[in-house]
């Protein structure tokens, strides 16, 4: 559970999609550091595109009579990647304010969201596998982390686009998913038993 919020805090999260005699049993918060190094890899990639879309006329001027670019020309890619990052740091910062999983009773709940709140639930009955992955960023942070994939009919976890239900950037991801796994078939078999 998250350390900076108590019980009836975690619940009130989810208070607005809970079902009349739905339980949280548990709230997951993402791994901080890790979820900052993920939005900072994707802005790192479309700054260097930037700063070599910006050195490649610099490569050409002078040459055969071109024009020269002055130093000024490159202030513009300078300050429009200073910018990238800072509006990264921010976005992943309120990302990261706004990101909580969680698992009920009957679903799984997901939290997110930058300038609004979202929330994704899937019914447990529905889960048709669970999947962990641990990336590289995962590896090289050594924070035991990785992120639990849950596929359904609905969403299937082949599927090229890979916007399913996740639990991104969790911490011990094994023994989560041990967790996750054995509640789903618990869920699942009561399900099956009152039918």
């Amino acid at each position: 559970m998250p350390k900076d919020l108590n019980e009836e805090e975690m619940k009130a999260l989810f208070t607005n999609i809970l079902n009349k005699d739905e339980k949280i049993v548990k709230v997951i918060k993402p791994n901080k550091l890790k979820l900052f190094m993920y939005w900072f890899t994707y802005s790192f990639w479309v700054c260097f595109w930037l700063a070599f879309c910006s050195v490649l006329p610099m490569l050409t001027s002078g040459i055969e009579g071109g024009e020269v670019i002055t130093w000024e020309y490159y202030m513009i890619p300078v300050g429009v990647i200073v910018l990238i990052f800072i509006f990264t740091a921010i976005f992943a910062e309120v990302y990261y304010r706004n990101n909580f999983f969680a698992y009920t009773n009957s679903r799984i709940l997901i939290r997110s969201g930058i300038i609004g709140i979202d929330f994704k639930s899937l019914d447990m009955r529905y889960v048709g596998a669970l999947n962990v992955k641990v990336g590289f960023w995962d590896k090289v942070l050594k924070r035991e982390t990785g992120t639990i994939t849950f596929g359904s009919m609905s969403s299937p976890m082949a599927s090229s686009k890979q916007i399913g239900y996740n639990f991104s950037h969790v911490e011990k991801p094994y023994e989560l998913y041990k967790e996750m796994k054995e509640f789903v078939d618990d869920v699942k078999e009561k399900y099956k038993i009152a039918i």
